[in-house]
């Protein structure tokens, strides 16, 4: 457990970086420039370039869901929404296991935006 949860941290920690890295498209605060990515990959693209490692990341990922869910969330069976679901629910429980931290929840939001972009991917490669 401490190892996974080790593993989430540096996860988070390498995405502020490679965000440092990068310059957020957008300017000043605000979500101007950052909803306007045109797919899923490009929207966790941004989500990173922006990112704060802190609770305003929720935000951000929550775009990217929306984004990447566009793509595939109608199209799902109900076996495969609710894999797809459970996937998501494990996000908290892994990367925030009961802390309330800024850190453990922009962790969380990250995990969420993943396994979103992950399933449209996939969805994606069997359609």
């Amino acid at each position: 457990m401490l190892s996974r949860t080790i593993l989430t941290l540096s996860a988070v920690l390498l995405l502020v970086v490679s965000a440092k890295a990068q310059d957020c498209p957008a300017e000043g605060s605000g979500w101007e420039g950052r909803e306007d990515a045109p797919s899923c990959n490009e929207a966790l693209k941004v989500a990173e370039a922006c990112a704060y490692g802190a609770t305003g990341d929720t935000g951000l990922t929550n775009i990217v869901i929306e984004k990447c869910e566009a793509d595939f969330l109608a199209k799902l069976s109900k076996a495969q929404r609710k894999t797809y679901h459970a996937e998501v629910k494990r996000c908290d429980a892994k990367a925030r296991g009961g802390r309330e931290g800024t850190m453990y929840i922009s962790a969380a939001a990250f995990c969420r935006a993943i396994v979103a972009q992950r399933t449209a991917r996939r969805f994606a490669k069997t359609r």
